[in-house]
């Protein structure tokens, strides 16, 4: 994770009903939408104000904000994902995030390098300033931590919770989501391991196996400082879809099939 460039100004900001014609369309691009218009359609849709159950987030680096949080759980409400899958589970704050957050009925799988990190010693030597302007240092630093500390946000989870998560551990771009009976299982992936292209690549071609032609990929990290290789991939990625980002964060999601015209609900305003 790192800071975000200045949103491009190119980019026009969209309301509610465009949005919905923009989702309509079949063809590709980047458009820049508020938060405030995922917390609207919440509103439009549930009767309810919806709860945010999560933890304070790590103050070190390499997390998602709360903001961002925010926009996830109003994500998984609006989409309610038969299962989400993650990339990258880290310290397990988004993990603990989509498990307090989604359907009871939802299975939330993640998958990280986790003990085979343990032997790594890429922290060595490095000072703050080098790990937050320096994408390889920077996951280095990432790595090596997880490895540590392993996913401290997911001990002591409530049976209801637990019972939901399964947790893989391994190179993300050697799954085969065949062989794992993986293929069409989740409503959401969430992309947020490796940074470089090659793994952002993988992981997303495999997010289209995980849903299979039915769901949400979510990326973090769009328009990173650092992590540059994820704003390149999804630049090109969205010459032949419409990649949605989120301002203010470093979240960019596309809609999959009937996804597309759910998302963004029609019904008038209470």
């Amino acid at each position: 994770m790192g800071p975000s460039h200045p949103q491009n100004s190119d980019r026009p900001l969209v309301d509610p009903e465009a949005l919905a014609h923009v989702f309509d369309a079949l063809g590709g691009g980047v458009v820049d939408v508020k938060p405030r218009l995922l917390f609207t359609e919440c509103e439009r849709r549930f009767p309810d104000p919806i709860p945010l159950h999560l933890f304070l987030p790590p103050s070190g680096i390499g997390s998602i904000t709360l903001i961002e949080a925010a926009v996830m759980t109003a994500l998984v409400n609006l989409i309610q994902p038969r299962g989400i899958f993650e990339f990258g589970t880290f310290l397990g704050y988004s993990t603990a995030l989509f498990l307090r957050n989604s359907p009871a009925s939802s299975p939330v799988c993640s998958i990280d390098l986790g003990a085979a990190a343990n032997a790594l010693d890429l922290a060595s030597g490095l000072v703050e300033a080098d790990v937050r302007q320096d994408a390889q240092k920077n996951d280095d630093f990432l790595r090596s931590r997880q490895g540590v500390l392993g996913p401290t946000y997911l001990r002591n989870l409530p049976p209801h919770e637990a019972g939901r998560l399964t947790l893989l551990q391994g190179d993300s771009r050697a799954l085969d989501v065949s062989a794992r009976n993986l293929r069409g299982r989740f409503g959401l992936v969430f992309v947020d391991g490796g940074h470089d292209e090659e793994t952002v690549r993988s992981d997303t071609e495999k997010a289209y196996e995980l849903i299979d032609g039915d769901g949400l990929i979510l990326w973090h990290d769009f328009r990173s400082a650092i992590h540059g290789d994820v704003t390149t991939y999804l630049d090109k990625l969205s010459s032949h879809i419409l990649v949605v980002s989120v301002t203010n964060t470093l979240l960019a999601f596309t809609a999959v099939g009937n996804t597309r015209t759910r998302l963004i609900s029609r019904a008038a305003p209470r």
